[in-house]
């Protein structure tokens, strides 16, 4: 048995639901939340970032 699978980062998926036509609530609740997690991992990096500097 054979599966194909095709790898999909998280920046390509969030370009891909930019034009899509939602059937559902839940869908566009969905698309929010990825796109506040995104916006919180960056927040993260940048933070450590500056801890790191003043630490350094």
């Amino acid at each position: 048995m054979r599966n194909d699978y095709e790898m999909v980062t998280v920046r390509d998926y969030v370009n891909s639901i930019d034009n899509v036509r939602y059937t559902s609530v839940s869908e566009v609740e969905i698309e929010k939340e990825v796109e506040k997690y995104l916006l919180n991992k960056k927040r993260y990096e940048t933070n450590a970032k500056i801890v790191e500097s003043l630490i350094a």
